[in-house]
């Protein structure tokens, strides 16, 4: 009986678990059919991308295509049975376009190409070629399978951040989210503060440290790791200051892990990986540019140009130039960024890919970032959001030059070994405002400091399929090396008002720049990170998959002013998981893994304290369907933090080793617990949509206060989050119009310094319409914060750290494609 199909959409939209506990289809039989075969098809006429992705899912093969490809072009829909090459012709008539067969099997759309001349031979016996023979297989080196810019969808296919093999998201044993490109460009995100702010589980805050960044939590516990393209780079504030923002317009996507990741991260906190990937090369050319206003005087101009660079397409490039002119919506505050990326990608032989790169960016912020203090109760004084409390010489400079490399290289039989560098110097020239004092005395204290910062890393890599016991395996093994050089200096009391001040009444242009000393304060650091780890995923039975893993690390930590230091030697960090699955469209899984964190105090006998553990235990079912376009998760996960140090009151007094009061012990303990559910993809053709919720409650189980056991660990981040945001493009005539919005909504929360200052639970509502008016051109209207909450990103103390959220903003956006 032929197959047919329907999609859900609606309860899709009401439940995230509907999609776990119900097939997609109206019929039993889930599974692909072959591409010899004939099957039926009942696709709708209308715009050609949307039905090309509904064939492809339908049929069980794989297309790409770029937006470009397919923009304007409609197909008069399939009705029938078909078999896979037929289907193709048939949607493609009279759009001028057909597909070619690729080498790894799949699909890729080209402008149709005429038919060489043939000359009818004298008798000639009829004959039917087989179904694909009208299209040879062509070969492409080059590594964007998994790319997700053009692709229109707000999921993807595979990722590797977990466990270096490339594995789809039901495949993976752990929570995994993906920030696509078109759900950048739809939301109109610009930074990596944006991009968190969007993704399932994760929390941005925003004044607690000075700086350019937001600082980034998951599952209780701060974000620590960050990767560009797999390679893991140090993250974390350095006292007062945090750097680690970054711009999209680079990217094609973000993968992030959520729980301990150390297999693959090394050292960090059980929380989550951030795994930033870069745009590539195409092989056809592909050239854009786009230009944005806003609110606030934000301005923006991007150039991204690809293409190949040579006849045979063996030398692909790309270049991104992109600036931006901003003020914020506070006063004073001015923000100027630029940047260049560049990449070119070649294929040296066959199987042989050589990537090489470069990313510049420059920000220059004069006015300083926003940060109130309370009232001595704790109670915000609500100053107006266009207040600031910064002195107009404040200002942050940053420049950051990357340059990366890679080598790709086929060995057969599936098997492939790659070989990655990175290395990324980062420059930063600051003066920042602080407050100090009560409510009824408020003064100033202006502090400067400059970050002379490097980092190199190294990852090598080699894997692929392998037989045991008349089943088919996969292993995967590498080792990779990290050094990161800090020298921070700087001036902490540069200048403190002789009298108290009124936030209420603060001139920001009354004082003038001190003079700063640079030599008061200063250190200096290298950091050595070193690993080996493997994973392997055997396949049990046909149902059953287990994925095991270790990694075994070295650290080494020195201060390279008083040459003070502390090592971590073979530290073995594992990995397991198990995947089940129930049908053709769902899999129960399960994992336990593990990641450390060093530290440097010591206990009563001098001993380096044994380094903190993070151990996430995760549980929960995973749906994929449409052959992937639509996925689906619930999990339920238990993350603990052991051998935090603790002050050893029970020891001797004042402690022998450091002359502290107490000495330490590793005996602190904290315990998160939570849920998350997301669902991400196409739920129905032409309606694009992400939608997560997180439930996470993280508490004291021990520490050196006994008060605080049973207590939230850090309560000023939020327990419940959901997380929305859709995109649809309308059908028949109003097939140029694409509509959407987002949703973020959080429960109420409490300050970790002080428990008088509060937060209530908010909503923040965004809207976005984009229309095509011809071939080359779009237009896209972005509303933030459609109805004007106002609310704080981040809550701190009495004196800082309280930093409102932006009011309703709205941005114009115009791409025009060369």
């Amino acid at each position: 009986m032929p197959r047919t199909f329907q999609r859900r959409p609606i309860a899709c939209a009401v439940s995230l678990l509907l999609c776990l506990g119900a097939a997609p289809w109206t019929h039993a039989q889930n599974t692909p059919a072959s591409k010899a075969q004939s099957q039926e098809f009942n696709i709708a006429a209308g715009p050609l991308a949307p039905a090309l992705r509904s064939f492809a899912i339908a049929s069980g093969v794989s297309v790409i295509f770029t937006a470009d490809q397919t923009d304007h072009k409609t197909t008069p829909g399939l009705r029938g049975v078909y078999k896979v090459q037929d289907g193709f012709a048939a949607l493609l008539s009279g759009t001028g376009m057909e597909v070619a067969r690729v080498e790894s099997g799949g699909y890729v759309l080209r402008t149709q190409r005429p038919a060489p001349p043939q000359a009818a031979p004298a008798q000639a016996r009829p004959h039917t070629p087989p179904a694909d023979a009208a299209l040879p297989a062509i070969t492409i080196n080059g590594t964007r399978q998994n790319a997700t810019e053009g692709s229109g969808s707000y999921t993807t296919g595979a990722t590797n951040t977990a466990t270096r093999m490339e594995l789809s998201m039901r495949e993976t044993p752990q929570s995994v989210s993906v920030l696509t490109r078109q759900q950048i460009e739809d939301q109109g995100l610009v930074t990596l503060d944006d991009a968190v702010k969007s993704i399932t589980g994760l929390t941005m805050q925003k004044g607690y440290f000075v700086g350019n960044s937001g600082s980034f939590s998951a599952r209780g516990f701060e974000v620590t790791n960050m990767l560009l393209d797999g390679l893991p780079t140090t993250m974390g504030a350095n006292g007062t200051f945090n750097a680690d923002n970054a711009d999209l317009v680079v990217y094609d996507r973000i993968e992030v892990v959520r729980g301990a990741n150390g297999l693959t991260s090394g050292s960090g906190n059980p929380s989550a990986a951030i795994n930033l990937v870069r745009k590539r090369p195409t092989a056809g050319q592909q050239v854009s540019l786009t230009a944005s206003a806003g609110s606030w005087n934000d301005y923006q101009l991007q150039l991204d140009a690809s293409n190949a660079l040579n006849e045979t397409k063996t030398l692909r490039g790309r270049a991104v130039i992109a600036a931006q002119d901003k003020d914020f919506f506070y006063d004073v505050s001015h923000d100027r960024t630029q940047q260049a990326y560049g990449i070119l990608e070649a294929d040296l032989a066959r199987g042989t890919t050589l990537t090489v790169g470069a990313h510049y960016r420059d920000t220059k912020n004069t006015g300083g970032y926003q940060g109130f203090p309370t009232h001595d109760d704790g109670a915000q004084f609500y100053l107006p959001r266009s207040t600031t409390l910064n002195n107009a010489y404040d200002f942050w400079n940053q420049t950051d030059k990357t340059v990366f490399a890679e080598l790709d290289q086929k060995l057969g039989n599936g098997w492939k070994a790659k070989l990655s560098a990175i290395k990324k110097w980062q420059y930063v020239d600051m003066m920042f405002t602080s407050i100090r004092g009560s409510g009824a005395a408020f003064s100033q204290n202006s502090q400067a400091y400059r970050l002379d910062n490097a980092q190199t890393s190294f990852d090598a890599t080699v894997g692929g399929p392998f037989a045991l016991l008349g089943r088919k395996h996969e292993v995967s093994l590498g080792l990779s090396r990290r050094k990161a050089i800090n020298d921070n200096y700087g001036d902490w009391g540069v200048r403190a008002t002789p009298i108290p001040f009124d936030p209420f009444h603060f001139d920001p242009y009354a004082a003038s720049r001190p003079a700063i000393n640079y030599q008061r304060w200063g250190i200096t650091s290298t950091l050595k990170e070193s690993g080996v780890y493997g994973s392997a995923r055997f396949s049990i039975t046909d149902p059953l998959s287990l994925i095991v893993g270790a990694r075994s690390s070295w650290y080494d930590y020195n201060n390279d002013r008083t040459n003070a230091g502390y090592k971590v030697t073979r530290e073995i960090t594992p990995y397991a998981g198990a995947v089940y699955d129930l049908d053709a469209n769902h899999s129960l899984y399960g994992s336990w893994t593990q990641i450390f964190q060093p530290q440097s105090t010591v206990d009563a006998g001098g001993n380096l304290l044994k380094p903190v553990t993070g151990t996430n235990y995760e549980a929960g079912v995973k749906g994929e369907y449409f052959g992937g376009a639509l996925n689906a998760s619930l999990a339920v996960f238990q993350v603990s933090q052991e051998n935090r140090a603790m002050t050893d009151r029970d020891g001797p007094s004042p402690c022998p080793s450091t002359g502290s009061t107490f000495c330490s012990r590793a005996a602190g303990k904290v315990e998160s617990k939570g849920v998350e559910m997301e669902v991400s993809g196409e739920l129905a053709p032409g309606w694009q949509a992400t939608a997560g919720y997180t439930y996470v409650s993280a508490k004291f189980v021990t520490d050196s206060v006994a008060s605080n056991v049973g207590k939230l660990f850090d309560p000023d981040l939020p327990r419940h989050q959901f997380k929305v945001s859709t995109s649809y493009r309308l059908p028949g005539d109003l097939q140029r119009w694409r509509v959407g919005g987002s949703l973020n909504t959080q429960n109420a929360i409490y300050s970790s310094d002080d428990d008088r200052i509060t937060h209530g639970g908010y909503t923040v509502v965004g809207l976005h319409a984009g229309y095509q008016v011809n071939e080359k051109l779009s237009v896209r209207l972005n509303v933030s914060n459609l109805f004007d909450k106002v609310y704080y990103q981040g809550i701190g103390w009495t004196t800082g750290g309280n930093t409102y959220g932006a009011p309703r903003s709205a941005t114009l956006t115009l791409n025009y494609k060369l």
